[in-house]
């Protein structure tokens, strides 16, 4: 498997329940990911988060006040429906698990936080920003699955 060193990134405070967890390093890109299954099975394997990390830390509230308070181990668990609501659910789960990828050190994630990945992606938290913003279903789906799809790479880890 091809890995491009990425850049190195400074420590930072981590939200959720006032802890701290330095930043990962996560220089690594490539054609890895782990599901929002596995980060839900491993919440030992977290790097920069932790289960009580709340989703509004890292990404925006959304509009429909269901990412209000939501954290990462809340939002891992997924759920969906109809309208905007079922939306934010659905790419909530699918950033999440985008965001551990992105942050962990032994993983070739295609996507970074905060600067464009692989082949242009653009960056992760951004997108999701602007994609909740936008309160259009069809346009948080369409990142969703965009996002599934690396987050459905092939996992590494244990």
């Amino acid at each position: 498997m091809r890995r491009v060193i990425a850049g190195l990134v400074a420590a930072i405070a981590v939200g959720g329940l006032g802890a701290t967890v330095p930043q990962a390093q996560a220089v690594e890109i490539g054609h890895e990911g782990c599901t929002p299954g596995y980060w839900k099975n491993h919440t030992d394997n977290w790097e920069e988060a932790k289960a009580t990390t709340l989703f509004s830390s890292k990404f925006s509230e959304g509009t429909s006040g269901y990412l209000v308070g939501l954290t990462f181990e809340q939002a891992l668990a997924g759920g969906g429906g109809p309208g905007v609501l079922g939306a934010e659910k659905i790419l909530a789960r699918a950033a999440t698990a985008a965001f551990l990828n992105a942050a962990h050190e032994g993983l070739g994630y295609p996507r970074r936080r905060y600067s464009n990945g692989l082949d242009g992606r653009p960056p992760l938290v951004a997108t999701v920003n602007a994609a909740l913003a936008s309160a259009d279903r069809d346009t948080m789906l369409a990142l969703a699955a965009r996002l599934d799809a690396d987050n459905n790479l092939g996992c590494p880890l244990n």
